[in-house]
This record gives structure tokens, C-alpha cells and sequence, in this order.
């Protein structure tokens, strides 16, 4: 049995247009966008309703998430002390618990402030407990492309001090394309940094066409092939920590 990894994002929109009443949800996405479908679905429900939904569908039990090789790899990364994410689930946050790991949830500025030992899992776009904080609709990623919260300012802060690893993300995501071509045109054309690369990201597969976006915005690809994605994801954690 493996990790059961929730529902998809088409599976969210579907669910959001039917608690709206709507039965085809080909019908609704053919006048707005799925951001914008859940922008509505916020002005008449709140996002509870869909919350709580996400959670009830989201919660694999321990023994699930203590076989996952992903999340136990990210849990034995002793020297990375900082593990950014986009979702909204707390499973990194019960693996790093299952697997001894101390760490810290920050999601909000009051969390924010490093303590020796203890790894800092932050929750980029909003989690269950910080519903005001999550990015799920056209204004909230509006928003976010400000960049001027202070979840974006340590974010920035992060960006100059470390070297930063992407699994789980492509150039279909614009947070990472913009966010790039902003640290690229604030910082300077080059980092200075040993290979001169200010992330790195997984690519299942890459083309010429990603390898040149992403080269463009300073952002090294590193190929893994199209077999078993997580065994590979977890094999290349594996080689970074030795």
C-alpha cells in the first residue's frame, strides 16, 4: 500500500464547483478560470467547507507516511535545516515526528526565528491551521507575486544564503518562473555562489526548451530518468546527504 497522495488539483476544482451547486464543472470552467472558480467559491463559503474536505481526504495514517522514502530521506537531511513547501498538508511536518526529527512549523512571521537542532518546514502557501494564509484563488496568488509579506522577505533572505533544491515543481508553476526572474533582476546576472546557480530543481526527463528557461533564470536542471519517480527523487536525497 503506498502513500495515498490526496486529490489532484482538477479533483479539488470539481469538488469546489459541485458544493456551488453546479453538476458539469466543464460547464463553469468554460466562463472563468479554475483560480477563479475558487475566488467565488471563497466570496460564498469562506474556505472551510473546502478545508475541511481536504484534511478528511488528506490523512494517511502514520504507518503510510513512516514508509514513504521521500519524506524519510528529507527527515535524515541533517545538514539542511530549512524545507520549503507549497501544500497544505502537515506530512513532512508528522514524518520528520515519525523519524525523530526536531523541527517547527512556520507559517505565520510569529513562528519565524531559527533554534539550533531544529529544522524549519515553512509553509509558503498558507496550511489547515492558517486558512487567512493560504493560496488557493486568483487574488490570494495575485497577492503572493507581490512578494511583499514577510513570508517573501525571509524567502528573499533564504534565496541569498542558501542553495536551493525544487522537487515537485516545473516551469508550468509561475511562482517559481517569476519568482526567478525576479531574483535575477534584483540580484544581479550571476550569484555568487561555487557554480554560479542560485537553485537547482528536478526534472523528470528535461527538454532543450526547460533546460534553457530555467538556465535563463539561473536555475541548474538535474535529470532523472522516466521510471519510478520517487524512487528516483529518493535516491538522488539519498547521494546529496552522503
Amino acid at each position: 500500500m503506498g502513500l495515498h497522495r490526496g486529490p489532484t488539483w482538477d479533483e479539488v476544482v470539481r469538488h469546489a464547483t459541485h458544493e456551488l451547486g453546479f453538476e458539469n464543472a466543464t460547464l463553469l470552467r468554460a466562463r472563468g478560470t479554475d483560480l477563479q472558480i475558487l475566488e467565488y467559491f471563497k466570496l460564498q463559503h469562506g474556505y472551510a467547507p473546502l478545508t475541511n474536505w481536504l484534511v478528511r481526504e488528506m490523512n494517511p495514517p502514520d504507518d503510510i507516511l513512516n514508509r514513504s522514502m521521500i519524506h524519510s530521506e528529507l527527515a535524515r537531511m541533517t545538514k539542511c535545516s530549512v524545507f520549503y513547501t507549497t501544500n497544505f498538508d502537515d506530512f513532512i511536518e508528522r514524518s520528520f515526528k515519525l523519524h525523530g526529527r526536531k523541527h517547527k512549523r512556520v507559517a505565520v512571521e510569529r513562528d519565524m526565528g531559527s533554534q539550533e537542532g531544529v529544522a524549519e518546514v515553512v509553509k509558503f502557501h498558507g496550511d489547515w491551521g492558517h486558512p487567512e494564509q493560504m493560496v488557493l484563488t486568483e487574488s490570494d496568488y495575485e497577492r503572493r507575486m507581490e512578494f511583499n509579506a514577510p513570508m517573501d522577505m525571509r524567502l528573499w533572505s533564504d534565496l541569498l544564503n542558501r542553495t536551493i533544491l525544487f522537487i515537485g515543481y516545473s516551469f508550468r508553476d509561475p511562482n517559481v518562473a517569476y519568482l526567478f526572474r525576479r531574483v535575477k533582476e534584483r540580484f544581479a546576472e550571476l550569484p555568487d555562489t561555487v557554480d554560479g546557480y542560485r537553485a537547482h530543481i528536478v526534472v523528470q526527463e528535461p527538454s532543450r526548451f526547460e533546460r534553457r528557461l530555467f538556465q535563463e533564470r539561473n536555475i541548474q536542471v538535474i535529470p532523472i530518468d522516466s521510471g519510478d519517480l520517487t524512487q528516483q527523487v529518493a535516491a538522488l536525497l539519498d547521494e546529496i546527504r552522503s
